[in-house]
């Protein structure tokens, strides 16, 4: 039974973007699918080994240099340690620690960044005030900066350090409350701090971090006294949203904040009263997306890794744990529509229909409708629950079975229907919808039914909707046997069959094809198969088959086309010619008269033999009247010549192959000779330009025993004879002749 229903259709992602629809908590991927957010993923024995570890009062720096080695602080131990980017080995940086004031000593080293432009590590000497560029290369202290102090470059407890990819730098001065701008010379830059300051968001900057949106740069500042996070930009102004207020985020989940980085469109903030990692997605409207999957412990700081790392230092001095971005999922998501109806009006709303990726044990989703005929009856709007329970939780919402992605609807006729999807998951994994569509005033199989169980009161309301479900359920059961019922006609499409089905394909047309061809050609070739069965048996349709299986340009010439019989000229017609026979008569018509040049002998009479001319005994060509004029044509008729050029042809395989394809593709009752053009000008044989004369290079020299005697093609060899202007010195280049 065909699919009756192919107009009663609403697709709810078009050109997807799923344009005019609602979402929280997913995002629209690269192929257009809803999705749940991405978020890093961590291995969760890494968190059981985190547990005993305290919360630091303090943050600690962690940073890749470009050779994939780590760079960790340790505050306690007024050290700076490494871990080799090649052996994985850890050590103190040497040449560089212990307590003391001078240039390499230490006091509470916290903030960390690796300089790409300097080639240098940037360490925030927390206890001395100041920031120490220092070169592990050459173990060397390159610069310092800073100093104990209020004013403007100077530093009181520094915390923590970023860069943006201008190359100016941003300090948490903890201790003066502020962050301070450096330019790529250490230099301080006023005005950032002004602006920052006369924006009154911050009251105590604890970290900051620098990134990107849309090529601009932006800087976030977390305050630890408001547990949040504020977005600038580049010179100390707040961003706005939409509603002209500053972009902030964080509040509602933010406790402890310790730690920030930027990795993409991902803002990461770690949490020590949570002991979590947060991700918020800035493509979003920094957006809240979820908790890093697997990983459960203190933050001291977070860092950029390796391409698709981020690094997580629990402690200072500690071993940074490894997440991979973009590897988990958020934990759960919601999607709904507006009101939807169509231009029927009341119409029945018969199915819901997801197409989806197979769903996994890590990830479900359950669909969500409502129908009414009045707009103002639309459910409450969903709302993620922080408990994991349904967002839902309108109870006009009527929902399916979990993880089913194909539900009827049913009902009583209604104007609008509303839908929407829970996504959930535990993290490792995500339901992917590419597309939602709704059918309505479907022709389901009743009408396949005898009339008595379409008559109205046939059955109550509630044993008619049994029917329809259980009738829908059966149509489920066929509907990849109507599928391709219905898409059948594609296998008859060259273009359109599956690369399986070309084989067959081409038996129905009797098409042969190379083993060597690829699809785009096969799929050609029997698209033009019809066409060229309409020139099959013409000098067009056998070129063409040439080139197409042997790949050679061939010349065909019919001798009948060019043939032409001697004839005598006649008088022309002349009213004098009766009055006067002394007048001279005028010969007409000769241009076909030139004997052996432009005309032929027939071999016989046209009309057979003729009684006192023709009609000689044992010598005479006799005929009926249905053969007359046959001698005109029989030496020349049914026959031709297929021309090629020897470079085409320069191998026995594939002259065996055009062979062949003549023998295949030319009429039945015609002859066909194969002529090779070899490259050179021969005249009377090939004396044609641009035909079948090629000019080439001289012929080669006659070898005793390699041909039979000297003609067209051989030549004596020997150094050809001297002439005057071009090889005129005797006993050099010259040789008498």
């Amino acid at each position: 039974m065909m699919n009756r229903n192919d107009k009663n259709l609403t697709w709810l992602n078009r050109g997807g973007r799923w344009r005019g629809h609602h979402w929280a908590g997913l995002e629209i991927s690269a192929n257009g699918a809803l999705e749940l957010l991405p978020l890093p993923l961590g291995n969760p024995a890494d968190s059981t080994l985190l547990g005993g570890l305290p919360v630091p009062d303090g943050p600690a720096g962690v940073a890749m240099d470009a050779l994939g080695g780590i760079y960790i602080s340790d505050p306690a131990n007024n050290r700076v340690l490494i871990i080799d980017g090649c052996d994985g080995a850890q050590r103190a940086i040497p040449c560089f620690g212990g307590h003391g004031k001078g240039p390499g000593g230490l006091d509470k080293p916290r903030g960390l960044i690796w300089s790409r432009a300097r080639q240098a590590l940037l360490v925030v000497d927390s206890g001395n005030d100041r920031i120490q560029v220092f070169d592990p290369a050459r173990g060397q202290v390159l610069e310092i900066w800073g100093g104990a102090g209020a004013a403007a470059g100077q530093l009181e407890t520094p915390w923590t350090i970023a860069a943006d990819f201008s190359g100016a730098f941003y300090v948490t001065d903890y201790g003066n409350r502020r962050v301070q701008k450096l330019d790529s010379l250490g230099e301080p830059v006023p005005s950032f701090w002004q602006n920052v300051y006369t924006a009154n968001l911050l009251k105590q900057p604890s970290d900051v971090a620098a990134g990107e949106v849309d090529g601009e740069i932006r800087i976030y500042i977390v305050d630890a006294a408001a547990h949040t996070v504020f977005v600038f930009n580049a010179d100390g102004s707040p961003v706005l949203d939409s509603s002209s207020n500053p972009v902030q985020f964080g509040a509602e989940q933010l406790q402890q904040p310790m730690g920030i980085a930027t990795i993409g469109k991902s803002v990461l903030v770690g949490d020590n009263a949570r002991q979590q990692v947060l991700s918020f997605n800035a493509a979003l409207g920094y957006r809240f997306a979820g908790t890093a999957v697997g990983y459960r412990g203190p933050v001291a700081g977070l860092a950029p890794g390796s391409t698709g790392q981020l690094l997580v230092l629990p402690a200072g001095g500690a071993v940074p744990i490894v997440l991979q971005l973009d590897k988990g999922y958020s934990g759960q998501g919601v999607f709904w529509t507006d009101a939807i109806s169509t231009p029927a009006g009341k119409v029945t709303w018969h199915r819901l229909e997801t197409v989806c990726g197979d769903l996994s044990t890590d990830a479900h989703l359950q669909l969500f409708f409502f129908t009414s005929d009045k707009l103002t009856d639309a459910p409450t709007p969903p709302q993620l629950q922080m408990d994991g329970t349904s967002p839902f939780t309108d109870p006009k919402w009527r929902p399916r079975p979990s993880d089913v992605t194909d539900v009827y609807l049913g009902g009583a006729p209604a104007s609008y229907v509303w839908c929407g999807a829970w996504f959930s998951g535990d993290g490792l994994g995500t339901a992917s919808v590419s597309q939602m569509r709704i059918e309505f005033d479907h022709e389901t199989y009743a009408a396949d039914l005898p009339a008595i169980y379409r008559k109205p009161g046939a059955c109550d309301k509630a044993h008619r909707d049994f029917l329809l479900r259980l009738l829908s359920l059966f149509e489920t059961f066929n509907l990849s046997e109507e599928d391709a019922i219905r898409n059948l006609p594609t296998l008859f499409d060259p273009q359109a069959a599956p690369a399986d089905y070309l084989n067959w394909l081409a038996e129905w047309l009797a098409v042969d094809l190379e083993e060597d061809w690829d699809e785009a050609t096969t799929r050609r070739t029997i698209e033009e198969a019809f066409a060229s069965y309409g020139r099959r048996g013409t000098p067009a349709g056998l070129k063409s088959a040439l080139k197409e299986y042997a790949g050679v340009d061939a010349l065909i010439e019919e001798p009948l086309l060019n043939a032409a019989w001697w004839v005598l000229p006649a008088p022309a017609p002349s009213p004098c010619d009766a009055a006067d026979p002394g007048v001279p008569v005028t010969w007409v018509g000769g241009e076909n008269s030139m004997l052996g040049f432009t005309t032929m002998l027939a071999p016989a009479e046209p009309q057979g033999a003729v009684a006192g001319t023709s009609a000689v005994l044992n010598q005479s060509h006799l005929m009926d009247d249905t053969s007359f004029g046959v001698p005109l044509f029989e030496d020349v008729a049914f026959q031709f010549s297929v021309l090629v050029y020897r470079g085409q042809v320069n191998c026995p395989a594939i002259l065996a192959l055009v062979q062949s394809v003549i023998d295949r593709e030319k009429p039945a009752h015609t002859t066909a000779q194969l002529c090779i053009l070899e490259p050179n000008m021969r005249v009377g044989f090939q004396a044609r330009v641009g035909i079948d004369t090629i000019v080439a290079g001289p012929p080669a020299s006659m070898r005793l025993g390699d041909t039979p005697g000297l003609g067209m093609e051989t030549a004596l060899g020997g150094q050809p004879a001297g002439r005057i202007g071009l090889q005129s010195r005797v006993g050099m280049n010259t040789l008498v002749g």
